[in-house]
């Protein structure tokens, strides 16, 4: 899937499903500011989100003067080069924004075995709103 990676957070364990859109909705925030990119918050890069079972794998998207593809093949461009990746089975929750459609996100245990682990949220912006839909 080609998306935007708009950015990611750790949370606390002890983060409640209410502060979930507040969390979004900040990671969102940071990835607009005009220094989005320097000292703070990365600014939105376009990527791949590749399921290659049993993982996910995040990579930097081809740029549009290469092949320009969206499938296995552009994604074999990147297999070496990934922003992050994990277990596809240890994403806890799926969360997608009603306001604005092409925006969602999940909640991954950075270390799954530990109940008192960290969470992480990775948010993404699709360029189809069906793109973000659950199936």
């Amino acid at each position: 899937f080609r998306l935007w990676y708009v950015g990611g957070a750790c949370l606390d364990h002890r983060t409640t499903l209410p502060m979930l859109p507040w969390l979004v909705a900040e990671i969102r925030r940071r990835s607009q500011k005009p220094d989005a990119g320097g000292c703070g918050a990365p600014a939105a890069r376009e990527v791949l989100l590749v399921l290659s079972a049993p993982f996910l794998r995040c990579v930097p998207a081809p740029g549009a003067g290469a092949s320009g593809g969206v499938g296995p093949a552009a994604a074999q461009l990147n297999s070496a080069v990934f922003i992050f990746e994990h277990k596809a089975q240890h994403i806890s929750r799926f969360i997608h924004n009603s306001h604005d459609l092409t925006y969602f996100a999940y909640l991954i245990k950075a270390q799954p075995d530990d109940p008192e682990s960290q969470m992480a949220c990775h948010v993404f912006r699709a360029t189809d709103p069906n793109q973000a839909r659950r199936r």
